[in-house]
Order: C-alpha cells, then structure tokens, then sequence
C-alpha cells in the first residue's frame, strides 16, 4: 500500500517535522510512504499532478493556519480525479473541527485530531469514510532521533522538537491546552543535535520547537553547556522565557560562542492587567531585564515578541509596552492577535467584544479597547519597523535615532506617517530618502545613513548623501590582517564620517566586514 504524505509550507526555507514524525511510524509499520513537501508559491497545476502521479491511495495532508484554505482546496481537486482514493486531514488547524466540518467537506474521508504518530498506522491500515480520530499524547517522538537523516530536507531552517507541551496557560495559544510536558533527555539531545553535523547538506539554523525550551531551567543549562563546545558549529534557536534564567544561566550565556545560539522570548504585553487577562503569570519587567542583559553580552542574537489586540491593551497601552521592550533585544517583532479554534480566549471573545476574521488566519479586527482603524495603523507601524529596524539595512541609523528619542514608536509612528504607498512596493532608495526626511538636518544620523549604504549595498552613498561624509582613500591596497583573513586586499576601501571624526572605517565590498580603526 503506498501512502503519500503532504506537506505545505509557507516559504521554501522551512520544512514538515510533522509529515516525518507520521513517515516514520508508517514505515515502522512496514508500509510504503513517500513525502510530497511543496510552498505556497509553487505553481498549483505542478503541485497537483505530482501529488496524482504518484498513484497513492491514500493521502494525508497536514494542515496548519497559514495552508488550511490551500490544503482544502488541493483535497477537493484531489478527490475528483482520484475519487478512489482516501483523503486523510490532520494537523493543528483541524484538530478542534467536529462532524460538520465533514458534512462540509464531503472530499475529506477522515480526520485526525491531536497527535496524530499514535492513531495514523491504524488509520492507514483500516481506511474509512466520513471519520473521525482523536490521537492521544506519546511520548515516541523522543526515540526518533532528528528524522531528516531518513527524509532529507532542502530548507535553511530545519526543526527539531525536544519537547511538547508547555507548562503555562495562556489563552490565546494552543500549547496551553497541553497537559503535561514531555522531553527528550539532555543526552539524547545533545546526540540529536550532533546528528545535524553530520547531514550531506548542512542547515543554516536548527530551530527548535519546543513552546518553552528552559522550563526546566538544570535541563536546558546542561544542553546549552553541550553546545559551547566545537563539535556543534550550527546556529541554534530556542523559544525561553526569560524571566526562569538564573546566575548560572547568564554565565553559559555569556562565554556561548558568538553567533551560536538566538534566544527568543514572548513578552507580548507589559501591562498588568493584560497579563491577567490572558493568564499569563511572568514578570515582565524581570524579562526585559534578563534580556538587556544577555543583548550586552554581544553573542548571542535576542529576538522578542509583542501582541497587539489582547484584553485591555489599548493604543497608549502598547505604546508602552513597546517603548519598554525595544532595547532589550536585537529584533522585536509585533504580531497581532489570532483567535484560534480551540484557544480559551476565542471562547471568551464576547466578553471582550470581540471582532476577528471568519477565514484564517482569525485575525483579530478589533475589540472593546482598540479600534479597527487603530489596529490597521498598528499593522502599517509593525511594516515599517521590520523594514528600518529589523532588517538590519538601516543598524547604525537606527542604533544613533533610538538612543536620542523619547518614545522609539513615536519615531516610528512619524516615519509610518511620511510614507505615500505600501513598504512592499519601496524600494530600497525610497526608504532612504523617507528617513533622510525623517533625520532632517542631524549630520551625524546623515553621516550613519551613509555608513549603511555603504556596507548594505555594495557601492558609493547616493547623491542625497554627498554631503554627509567624505572619502578618506579610495581603492587603496592594504595588508591583510587577522580581522581580515579571506578578503581580498584590493577590494578593501576607507572611509571617514563627520559623526567620528577621530575614526576611519574599513569596508570590505566583498563581505560586508566592517573594522573602525583610530586616524591618529
């Protein structure tokens, strides 16, 4: 029997864990399984006549927010020229539908809910019309080693999961339905992790899964001293709260090799009565303050997250909230809230007035503290701050306009407010020339604009820049030294800028390395 299993994802630089954990069971089970891993880009017709080519009977596609109206529509298209065969849906995004969800989806013949490695051997085995499965919690993902040995993957970022469930409740994610934690032991792990090394082709980023990564704070100290050694030389994700790091945390931490590990913290609000809400029991300002400290270190890349439209958050409130977050960490990302099927804080919409999205991905629209019109700016101020401030193109500029503002969201608010069209549809030249209007006339703002262009972009500042630096040497020969090794001497250029007069800088248009270096 030939099983094919389908996997969706957003951008080609991901992959399924998911389908992995399922082919392995089923090839425990001694059935023939292949895996069918596309993006939402690929072209529909192509993904199709693969996915019928391969002559399976059956097919179990895994369904997640961002794919769930893709994922139907494959199936409906599937059935039609496949009506023999047995459709199977599982995954996150359908694990809280019921029989009406089938009665509407006639083409879908079962539907796995929960942790589908328990029930889908069965399921194979015995297919079946219009059912319904509910998979119960295992602990047999920590026996399966990192699986991408077995099913290779071409993506960047590879997952890996060293545990499931999460240990807090809070209401608007689905982790919180979990009822215990289940991990892989510090050894096992560790062995997984080296198992990375040993790929034909190596990822760029190990990113692991796990919803709160040191809830077991001796646990993830052990793997995080595992990785300071040299025999792991991948980059590391993890998923922690911040306010759990000890003493003895900070030091690995801080003698982490550089650029080894990125740590990733939910603060999502600073404000108490919001936290409340949504049942989340952490001290904020503990977490900003644990991340500040790590972000000092200069080793370890600190990724924060805020959510707009939670309970009692109104727009002066998150305002706050992010002016309080913005300096402890290297990238703060803004989501906006979704109302998740089977999430507590969809059951407990009208209570707070609630409007969200019919369609995925249930974005919240507004509520009885922020408007619509209010969170649709807020969405246009969270474009402009991944384009300035997280991207990194602008670091300098934004490192020298963050330090002399009051409120960093007002800045950006007002940056938001001089753009004519969508920042998709901005070149890289017209987000100069906006914050160029923004600086006005602070030379030394102007003089770091112009540093930026010149590492980003391979080439002298533009004409609007001219006149805020001056060339220092140009295309001049210089002796490769130890912060040098591997570039090429003749592409080296110097520049000095009227922010540090008593500095020059090295730029290597090669590889964008940077080195100041006194003048006298």
């Amino acid at each position: 029997m030939s099983i094919t299993l389908f996997a969706l994802n957003s951008s080609f630089t991901h992959t399924n864990l998911a389908v992995r954990y399922l082919a392995s069971v089923l090839s425990s089970a001694g059935m023939s399984v292949n895996i069918k891993e596309y993006t939402l880009k690929d072209k529909k017709s192509r993904v199709l006549y693969e996915l019928v080519s391969t002559g399976s009977k059956i097919f179990a596609f895994s369904v997640y927010i961002w794919n769930r109206n893709e994922m139907l529509g494959y199936a409906r298209e599937l059935k039609k020229l496949c009506p023999d065969c047995c459709i199977i849906l599982g995954g996150p995004e359908v694990s809280y539908e019921d029989e009406s969800f089938l009665k509407a989806h006639p083409y879908i013949d079962t539907l796995i809910r929960g942790e589908g490695e328990s029930v889908i051997a069965d399921v194979c085995l015995h297919p079946k019309k219009n059912r319904i499965v509910d998979g119960v919690p295992t602990n047999g993902f920590t026996a399966m080693g990192i699986l991408y040995d077995r099913y290779p993957a071409e993506g960047d970022i590879l997952y890996y999961e060293s545990s499931r469930g999460c240990p807090y409740r809070c209401s608007y994610c689905l982790s919180a339905l979990s009822q215990s934690v289940r991990s892989k032991s510090v050894e096992a792990t560790l062995k997984d992790l080296k198992e990375f090394e040993r790929l034909e082709s190596k990822p760029r980023i190990i990113k692991l899964v796990d919803r709160t990564f040191n809830y077991d704070i001796d646990r993830a100290k052990q793997i995080w001293r595992g990785l300071c050694s040299e025999e792991y030389t991948l980059n590391y994700h993890f998923e922690i709260a911040a306010d759990l790091l000890d003493e003895e945390s900070f030091e690995i931490l801080r003698n982490m090799p550089a650029g080894k590990i990125q740590l990733e913290a939910g603060i999502q609000s600073t404000n108490p009565c919001t936290l409340k809400a949504i049942k989340r029991k952490n001290d904020s300002n503990r977490i900003i303050e644990n991340l500040a400290r790590i972000k000092s270190y200069d080793n370890i890349h600190v990724h924060a997250d805020l959510i707009a439209g939670l309970p009692y958050e109104d727009m002066n409130s998150f305002k706050r909230s992010f002016d309080n977050c913005l300096k402890c960490c290297h990238k703060l990302q803004v989501g906006f809230l979704k109302m998740l099927k089977g999430s507590t804080i969809r059951a407990e919409a009208q209570s707070h007035g609630y409007v969200y999205d019919s369609d995925t991905p249930y974005k919240v629209l507004c509520n009885n503290y922020i408007s619509y019109r209010e969170l649709y700016r807020l969405e246009r101020i969270a474009a402009t701050i991944d384009r300035f401030y997280s991207s990194d193109k602008f670091a300098n500029t934004m490192e020298y306009i963050l330090a002399h503002t009051d409120s960093p969201f007002e800045f950006f608010s007002q940056l938001t407010d001089l753009q004519t069209k969508d920042l998709d549809k901005t070149s890289q030249h017209e987000c100069r020339l906006l914050l160029i209007e923004a600086i006005g006339n602070d030379e030394d703002a102007l003089g770091r604009l112009a540093l930026d262009t010149l590492i980003n972009e391979n080439k002298n500042p533009p004409k609007e820049l001219q006149g805020c630096y001056t060339e220092y040497l140009k295309d001049i020969i210089t002796p490769v030294g130890e912060n040098f090794k591997g570039c090429n001497a003749n592409k080296l250029h110097i520049y000095s800028f009227n922010f540090d007069k008593d500095n020059y800088y090295i730029i290597d248009r090669t590889n964008h390395i940077t080195e100041k270096r006194c003048i006298k």
